[in-house]
């Protein structure tokens, strides 16, 4: 499911997508409410509260919750309901390992599409293009539109693949939404991105030549460097939301 973080103003407001179920919906609403700060870390979110607000019954308001749980974004308390939590470096860690394995499989399926006809190197041109638009507004561009961006880029390489379940997969881990969440309000993640054009070009040279060691190689060293900037930045905003909870 594509999370979108909309302005502070639209927050609050339940917007359906063609296609997706009132569950579905009600996760997206929600999780773009937590990941932009519109609730404070620890508010417990009552569901029934939450479903007069949104003028639905309380039983996709649950699904959704159970879901947010599930996947981390808020901690179920026993009779105590639902908390919104931060992300912590465990958590971190382990989406960035998932993510590592799922991009080397991606990519060495591409290569071997590549290698075999099955696809043509013109289909690498659509990287080429997202990463030429990082590559010139790196200096404007805003935190949303680097995720999108980045998103985008890292997401073509899985799609090319061709594999649907991989696809799924790696759509459900939600790289975007984390990404948003841990650097709000920082901006660090601008003085990064002269390194990750380096190593998004490094990927690309990988696939051009199609080069299963060099993409590994080149996937690793970004996925690694990525992670420790993220770690960085949880730590960063731990330190300055520190005052804030003694």
């Amino acid at each position: 499911m594509s999370i979108s973080v909309r302005d502070r103003s639209q927050l609050g407001e339940l917007i359906g997508k063609p296609g997706e179920t009132l569950t579905e919906t009600l996760f997206r609403t929600l999780l773009e409410m937590i990941i932009s700060g519109y609730f404070e870390e620890g508010f417990r979110l009552y569901p029934e509260r939450l479903a007069e607000h949104f003028g639905v019954s309380l039983t996709p308001v649950r699904e959704a919750l159970m879901r947010l749980a599930a996947e981390g974004f808020i901690e179920a308390v026993q009779r105590r309901g639902f908390h919104v939590r931060q992300p912590d470096a465990k958590q971190v860690i382990e989406l960035w390992q998932v993510r590592q394995g799922l991009e080397l499989t991606a990519g060495e399926i591409l290569i071997d599409r590549l290698l075999s006809g099955e696809v043509s190197a013109d289909c690498l041109a659509e990287l080429e293009e997202i990463q030429s638009v990082l590559d010139t507004t790196w200096q404007t561009i805003s935190h949303g539109e680097k995720l999108e961006l980045n998103s985008a880029f890292h997401n073509k390489i899985v799609e090319l693949s061709g594999n649907r379940m991989l696809g799924s997969v790696y759509r459900g881990i939600q790289m975007q939404v984390l990404g948003a969440w841990v650097q709000r309000g920082l901006t660090s993640w601008r003085e990064r991105m002269m390194d990750e054009a380096q190593e998004h070009h490094a990927i690309l040279d990988a696939l051009r030549a199609k080069d299963r060691i060099a993409y590994a190689k080149a996937t690793r060293r970004h996925l690694a460097r990525s992670q420790k900037g993220a770690l960085a930045d949880l730590a960063q905003k731990r330190d300055a939301e520190a005052p804030k909870r003694a």
